[in-house]
């Protein structure tokens, strides 16, 4: 599941966005009325478009990104900008609407900052003119957090009938936005592609298109030819629900043609009608001189397609591949919801129709999903459809839900879990696609080794049904509790500052102060709980939360029962060390419980994971914890997940030295390089059971850590201990105590620099450090002027002369 993080660099971030802030293009719209140039004193949408393409002021607009060739963003406030006429964007722009994000609640899904809130802003055709056409200037344009309303293209005025909401030339993106009640007299009811040669890409993300009539193509249609040719449309839908668009008399929803390329992508396709004696909802056909090229592409893949109202809700033949999987196609009154466009109506057998994990009709009569036979039979085994011909709709599907903060404010359908083979729910199979309608992250590959029946895998459809479900996690290890906790401090140190910045947004206040407290109690019950080669695991981050069907006299929701200590209990338990399979779900251990120790802290809200002793592990043997996570209410859901464990040394740490020769002690020097040097990596070795010696020792026993990879010459060195360094460095000598570095030379007058690593009790060794000798004598030279003293740069001056000299001559 996605979420919302700010965490480390939050300063270089709004850092950034202050210097944007000073250096801003933006060209601001401060009028809801359709201006041209009348009034200096705002800005109007059209003068801004008119803005950007001119480069210079217009109206009561200021320029944008002046740059040639450059992208400009144009900003509308929320309320409703009603259109006199058309708008022809001349230059690439993006236009975003308010901002759809609201920091003072979290997200009803991902229970994170900012929460998803509706679209705020609105264009309207007031259903007299279309709203955007970019037929003539081939531009493309972008448009976020934006619905377009009740755009009208007829026929009279030289007005081609194409294209209510918009007709397009160019590319264009719709994110997060709505396309609602417009209509076009001859086709395309909300979009309608022009002809052109080259490709250009409508794309149209989480948004809503509901209410949209044409006389052809409801929701998209477009040209077929030009220059020609067979025209390219590359079309992207993902994520949006598709709902009540056309009528009985439309020809279709959906009409495509040319050498099209198409992606429908996890969408709600449902609703919608055309005629029930020869519309489509989904049209791909070869009928006159509406031609698709048999190169054409359809790639359809986790939608669902219910509830729509025509002769065929699919319409296809033997031209261009389609790969249609995982989609509910079915349920669809009135027609087929397969239907193959010839005169017998027998699909034509050897076509590229690639099927894999749909719910359809294989059944006989209305809803059927007519398809080929040879491309039923290829169907892999683990890949076969679902025939719900015997299936009624609630047994699968819940109603229609309406928009909703749950929903990311899109209708949609939920899949029910009757635990049947006809189930569109985990069907054993993976290849669905990554996100579900609402952006949650679908669990298509899920193995649970003590749930070994509850795998989840793919659901069918738009939309992932979310159970409770921990993790198996196979590959812990300790990492440096010094890195950890100056991790927290350094968060803690940033988030501070930001709030405390008088220029920080106040509405993300609440925001960073919840992220604050709780960097500030992980730094806090860290250290207060801190173990020798502790593991610290958060159960919550990676497990999946479960989704709870809430009911009222009105309503039906679903909603994502969120991950949390308040709402659910965690439960760990050690498994012991050794080497651990399974057996129909239970574990089976050779080894023993030994000294591992599992433990959930609340306050914490962290699993510990360590030894008593504080060993290492060995012979290839890992350890192993279980830890359950436990709904505290309601159906008291649980599920239990399994963590695999190896310890590692962690690097001690050694820290560069600074120390000052005595000259009166005849540049001797008794040096310790271990005073700033440790071995915190791993935690506080006073929290194990069995004593234990922190560095490399020689055989007397003595603290031999030190490893000098070569003295600078001109130094000699004599130590309190030494020995051999541990095995990777066995032949090199190491050295402990106090150690003596004297200057061969008393009148050196040089620093020196000795390069240094230290070695634990277990042979890690730390990264190299420095060990600074600062000679003062350099500081009292003789070099300076005056006295009739001969610097060294008093000869450099006469060898220049003597050469000076000799070159004249």
């Amino acid at each position: 599941m996605h979420t919302y993080k700010k965490g480390l660099l939050c300063v270089m971030v709004l850092s950034a966005m202050s210097l944007m802030a000073a250096d801003d293009r933006t060209i601001y719209v401060t009028t809801f009325a359709d201006e041209n140039g009348e009034n200096a004193n705002a800005c109007s949408l059209r003068e801004a478009i008119i803005t950007a393409k001119k480069n210079a002021a217009y109206g009561g607009c200021t320029p944008g990104n002046t740059v040639f060739g450059q992208t400009d963003y144009i900003q509308l406030e929320a309320g409703k900008y009603k259109l006199d006429s058309e708008l022809a964007p001349e230059s690439v722009i993006i236009i975003n609407g308010a901002s759809r994000e609201n920091f003072k609640e979290k997200n009803k899904l991902t229970q994170t900052y900012p929460a998803l809130e509706g679209i705020k802003t609105i264009i309207s055709g007031e259903g007299r003119t279309r709203i955007f056409n970019t037929s003539k200037t081939e531009i493309s344009f972008t448009l976020n957090n934006i619905q377009l309303e009740n755009g009208y293209a007829g026929t009279k005025n030289g007005q081609n009938g194409r294209g209510g909401a918009v007709l397009i030339g160019g590319d264009f993106t719709l994110k997060d936005g709505a396309i609602v009640n417009s209509k076009a007299e001859v086709a395309g009811g909300a979009i309608y592609n022009v002809a052109l040669n080259n490709e250009k890409k409508i794309s149209i993300n989480g948004s809503l298109i509901q209410g949209n009539t044409a006389a052809k193509g409801s929701v998209i249609a477009m040209d077929c030819y030009g220059n020609l040719d067979d025209t390219k449309p590359v079309v992207y839908f993902e994520r949006n629900s598709i709902i009540n668009n056309g009528s009985s008399s439309s020809l279709s929803a959906f009409d495509f043609c040319g050498l099209a390329k198409v992606d429908l992508i996890t969408n709600t396709i449902a609703q919608n009608k055309a005629s029930t004696s020869n519309g489509s909802i989904l049209r791909m056909v070869t009928e006159g001189l509406n031609r698709l090229s048999p190169f054409s592409m359809f790639k359809i893949k986790s939608n669902t397609v219910v509830e729509n109202e025509a002769h065929s809700t699919l319409l296809y033949d033997e031209n261009g591949s389609k790969y249609v999987d995982f989609n509910i196609l079915a349920f669809n009154p009135g027609g087929k919801s397969c239907r193959y466009y010839s005169n017998t109506g027998v699909p034509k057998e050897n076509i590229v129709f690639i099927l894999a994990k749909n719910a359809l009709n294989l059944g006989t009569g209305t809803d059927q999903c007519m398809l080929p036979k040879s491309s039923l039979d290829a169907t892999a085994e683990n890949s076969k459809n679902i025939d719900v011909s015997t299936t009624s709709f609630s047994t699968l599907l819940s109603k229609l839900i309406s928009a909703s903060p749950y929903n990311t404010f899109l209708p949609l359908y939920y899949p029910r879990n009757n635990q049947t083979a006809t189930d569109l729910v985990d069907v054993n199979s993976s290849g669905c696609s990554d996100y579900d309608q609402r952006l949650l992250e679908r669990a298509d590959d899920t193995v649970l080794q003590l749930n070994p029946d509850l795998q989840s895998s793919c659901d069918i459809g738009s939309v992932e049904q979310m159970n409770l479900a921990a993790v198996d996690v196979f590959d812990l290890k300790n990492s440096s509790l010094v890195t950890l906790l100056d991790y927290y401090q350094k968060n803690i140190d940033e988030l501070k500052e930001i709030i405390a910045d008088s220029n920080t947004n106040k509405e993300d206040v609440d925001d960073f102060k919840e992220e604050l407290a709780d960097y500030e109690n992980l730094y806090k019950y860290t250290k207060q709980y801190q173990k020798y080669r502790a593991i610290y695991f958060n159960p919550i981050e990676l497990a999946i939360a479960g989704e709870e069907r809430v009911l009222d006299s009105k309503n039906e929701e679903y909603r994502i029962k969120v991950l949390d200590t308040k709402h659910y209990d965690i439960i760990a338990e050690p498994l012991g060390i050794g080497v651990l399979t399974f057996k129909d779900g239970q574990p089976i251990l050779n080894g023993s419980m030994d000294d591992l120790k599992c433990e959930w802290k609340a306050d914490l809200k962290r699993i510990m994971i360590y030894r008593s002793s504080g060993a290492l592990l060995e012979n290839g043997d890992n350890a192993y914890c279980k830890y359950t996570i436990k709904e505290k209410a309601g159906k008291v859901q649980q599920s239990s997940g399994i963590l695999k464990v190896s310890f590692t040394n962690i690097e001690p740490i050694a820290t560069n030295d600074n120390y000052v020769l005595d000259a009166s002690q005849y540049l001797t020097m008794s040096v310790n390089p271990l005073e700033n040097d440790s071995d915190d990596g791993d935690g506080p070795i006073s929290t194990v059971t069995k004593p234990k010696a922190i560095y490399h020792q020689n055989d007397a026993g003595q603290d031999i850590p030190i490893r000098f990879p070569e003295l600078p010459a001109g130094l000699i060195m004599k130590a309190e201990h030494e020995g051999p360094c541990p095995e990777a460095y066995i032949r090199d000598t190491c050295y402990g105590g106090k150690i003596q570095l004297t200057v061969k030379n008393a009148y050196s007058q040089f620093d020196y620099s000795i390069r240094y690593a230290i070695f634990d009790a277990d042979g890690g060794m730390s990264k190299e450090a420095t060990l600074l000798l600062k000679n003062p004598a350099k500081d009292t030279n003789s070099s300076s002027s005056g006295g009739g003293s001969f610097g060294i740069y008093g000869l450099l001056a006469l060898i220049g002369l003597g050469l000076y000299r000799r070159k004249m001559k």
